[in-house]
């Protein structure tokens, strides 16, 4: 990408992290953590593989991710995120929740649609509301694709095992779990209107509780 010669904090961000799909490199690597190029890939439905080893090489030299050789039994190279790198979490948590709106709709036809997008947000809002020492796990399942997002106080995690090992599971179509995480919608309501959950509900409707109120829909022509 060109620079845009600005002497102007945003304009230089954007010099190495405007290029299309380096964000969303980046919100996979916040997802999975260590991932290979083939893990990045299945992530990233749409990327042509001479893009996406393009942007990996870029960032690289950008010092916002690392690539090393992984021990067996993975036995290949893997890339992740430098501390540089992982500053732009807070950017991530502030676009996951500025582009809630453009999700009500649900998903446009030909859009992909991963669990993992839905747990990431749960993974970047949530876990502020747990105690030190508790840990939640969600699992989330769409289609075929299922992924657990196990958050800590002030941490997370996501892997793809989805397991009994779940506090709480949503079944269903990711607009309503996206719904009923983002606090847009009540559990009962996302439950009326076809969502299957299973395990604790009245731990997932305390963790969201909160994310209901920041989240609602407002009418501006009431400011």
């Amino acid at each position: 990408m060109k620079s845009y010669q600005q002497y102007c904090s945003v304009a230089r961000a954007l010099d190495v992290v405007g290029d299309r799909w380096v964000l969303l490199i980046v919100r996979e690597l916040l997802a999975f953590g260590p991932s290979r190029y083939s893990d990045l890939k299945r992530g990233l439905p749409g990327i042509a593989s001479n893009l996406l080893a393009e942007r990996l090489k870029s960032m690289e030299a950008d010092g916002l991710i690392e690539r090393h050789e992984a021990p067996a039994p993975i036995g290949t190279g893997v890339y992740q995120l430098t501390a540089r790198g992982r500053e732009l979490e807070d950017v991530v948590r502030a676009l996951s929740r500025w582009g809630l709106p453009a999700m009500t709709s649900g998903p446009s036809k030909g859009d992909a649609v991963q669990p993992q997008w839905t747990a990431l947000f749960a993974g970047l809002n949530l876990p502020g509301k747990l105690q030190p020492g508790t840990e939640v796990v969600i699992g989330i399942e769409t289609g075929s694709e299922s992924v657990r997002a196990i958050l800590r106080g002030g941490d997370f995690q996501i892997d793809r095992a989805l397991g009994d090992g779940a506090d709480v599971t949503l079944r269903g179509e990711a607009l309503l779990i996206s719904g009923v995480l983002s606090g847009i919608l009540a559990v009962t309501e996302a439950t009326n209107l076809g969502l299957t959950i299973t395990g604790r509900t009245d731990l997932l409707a305390d963790l969201v509780n909160d994310t209901r109120s920041q989240t609602a829909p407002t009418d501006s022509s009431r400011a």
